[in-house]
């Protein structure tokens, strides 16, 4: 591949590592400082789970967009150019709102469509900020994956794509660190953070460009073969089984991932759950939470590895973790009733037994997707960014639709026990869903048996 050493390529791997932390910082400041935004703006649960909502909406798109450039066009340059744009939309969002000379242009900038939509221009403006930041938010993974599938052998995608994704975990964990030390007793003091965290991103591309300037091999679209023209590509994976079939099992582990991450730092202080402070959610829970989750996504990808080591075939080890990670999250259903006391593990206080339930589901929950990308990676060796790009953009816009009659229901009852509730099962349909459908031996044996 042309690669320097063997050691050079995973530094390239960390760099894809600190990338994901940025954008999930970039993520992960709203839901950080979600309470204080609601209300100063004078927003409602709907409105926080429209924003959210949209931003799925954009990053659906971006992913085709992104997932179809990627593949024609060097990431040398796409990578830092995408980094740089969404680090920029995570500053604006520090602006909406606000009077002063950034927020009043970005309030004009939404007038024309007030009267369509009829949002307000603090909602509008927040709309817009975070819809362009998972616009090019998106262009992230198409760009990791490909990295990841040049650079790698097929053996360690899935531990490579560990590495990726464990990025996700890091942002989650220092993001409500960085938060609660820059929040003041002051109105709009949240407004920071989300200027601070956009300019991290301008370390990572100096980084960047001087890391993979001489690597043709590992920035260039294309490894030198003939590819299909993109219709036949696209023709190709819409036959392929099971493209169809990571199309669900994306759905449901993103589903559930994207539902955890948006309301777990609201639930958390809900004054009829848990109750901790928002000190103790940025300071303790959410950093704890979120390095569970970095180590069952690295320990995710080592056992795949380890369970080939062993005899398993990679399909098969890729299962079995899949399916492991699967069922530790399943016990998140119960979680706000062992907050509450209403049901109880014997011999065990109802505090503890909620934390290790938080601790089963956070690490179980990230563990699944460097098996589910190592599935994409199966599908197509030279359109991994359009096989990206489809898949997020079902990922996303069918989850991201939930997002806003959710919070609905969070306005109505004031709980947030649904949320909980219709997140634990999806992973584990996906899971059983790849051990009948991936490769349809038993089907085809059934036919064969048949025909003879």
């Amino acid at each position: 591949m042309g690669v320097k050493s063997p050691y050079w390529k995973w530094w390239v791997c960390c760099l894809l590592l600190c990338a994901s932390t940025i954008n999930y910082m970039d993520r992960m400041t709203l839901a950080s400082v979600s309470r204080r935004m609601i209300d100063e703006l004078h927003l409602s649960k709907a409105d926080y789970g429209m924003v959210e909502q949209y931003f799925g909406y954009a990053f659906a798109c971006g992913a085709i967009l992104f997932g179809l450039i990627v593949d024609k066009v060097s990431t040398r340059w796409l990578y830092p150019t995408i980094l740089m744009l969404w680090s920029l939309m995570g500053i604006l969002t520090g602006f909406a709102g606000d009077t002063g000379l950034i927020g009043s242009g970005l309030a004009a900038i939404w007038s024309p469509l007030q009267g369509i939509t009829g949002w307000s221009q603090v909602l509008g403006s927040l709309l817009l900020c975070r819809t362009m930041l998972g616009f090019f938010e998106s262009g992230h993974w198409p760009c990791g994956l490909q990295t990841t599938q040049r650079l790698l052998d097929p053996k360690d995608w899935a531990f490579g794509n560990s590495v990726l994704q464990s990025g996700v975990s890091i942002g989650a964990i220092i993001t409500p660190f960085i938060v609660a030390a820059m929040l003041t007793s002051e109105p709009g003091s949240w407004r920071l953070p989300f200027v601070v965290v956009g300019l991290v991103g301008l370390v990572w591309v100096a980084a960047w460009i001087i890391t993979v300037r001489d690597t043709p091999a590992v920035t260039n679209a294309g490894d030198g073969q003939p590819k299909l023209p993109w219709r036949s590509s696209v023709a190709s994976l819409l036959a392929d089984h099971r493209f169809w079939l990571l199309t669900i099992v994306v759905c449901c582990i993103n589903g559930t991932w994207s539902m955890y991450r948006v309301w777990l730092p609201l639930a958390l202080q809900d004054k009829t759950g848990l109750a901790f402070t928002e000190a103790q959610t940025l300071g303790r829970i959410l950093p704890a939470y979120y390095l569970l989750t970095d180590i069952g996504c690295l320990a995710a990808g080592a056992a795949t590895i380890a369970l080939h080591k062993r005899g398993a075939s990679i399909l098969n080890a890729r299962r079995w973790v899949f399916t492991i990670c699967s069922l530790m999250v399943m016990p998140a259903m119960i979680l706000p009733l062992l907050g509450r006391g209403e049901i109880s593990i014997p011999g065990v206080p109802g505090l503890y037994a909620a934390m290790g339930v938080l601790a089963l589901m956070a690490a179980g929950s990230l563990g699944v997707f460097p098996c589910y990308y190592a599935f994409t990676q199966d599908l197509s060796k030279q359109h991994i960014g359009l096989v990206t790009g489809l898949l997020s953009f079902v990922a996303w816009v069918i989850p991201s639709s939930l997002q806003k009659p959710l919070g609905a229901h969070i306005d109505k009852t004031g709980s947030y026990d649904l949320a909980f509730q219709v997140g634990s099962f999806p992973m584990i349909f996906a899971a059983i869903l790849l051990w009948l459908f991936w490769d349809l031996g038993w089907f085809r044996g059934k036919r064969r048996a048949a025909h003879a």
